[in-house]
């Protein structure tokens, strides 16, 4: 747990990119968190970790992931893909600003932020 004015946040997402639009929102979040110097963590988990793909979201009218994703790397934010979740779904790729990690890292990240928020 931080101990300054800054907080350490965890933001979950479970839902894959197509069937709400609680990531984009997700995202939209987490990038703003870090407007009061927050330390924000994206968590990519269960069927959230399809958003770890490049996919083409704005042919069925969804907005494009892959720019939010690069404009939270630049912000500072860390993507954090769950690998069991990646290997449960075959998923092998994922793009270069998300991270793969392991499931004993993303409970690590749970339990040392101080805020945790969930989507999906």
């Amino acid at each position: 747990m931080s101990t300054g004015l800054f907080k350490k946040m965890a933001i979950i997402i479970r839902s894959t990119p197509f069937n709400t639009i609680a990531l984009t929102e997700a995202f939209r979040m987490g990038i703003g968190m870090t407007l009061a110097d927050n330390k924000v963590k994206i968590l990519l988990i269960g069927d959230g970790v399809w958003s770890s793909l490049n996919l083409s979201p704005q042919m069925i009218g969804r907005p494009d992931l892959f720019e939010s994703i690069e404009l939270l790397s630049a912000c500072g934010v860390r993507v954090l893909a769950d690998e069991t979740s990646m290997d449960d779904r075959n998923i092998s790729v994922h793009e270069c600003h998300v991270e793969k990690v392991s499931r004993d890292e993303i409970y690590k990240v749970i339990s040392e932020s101080d805020a945790v928020v969930s989507f999906g």
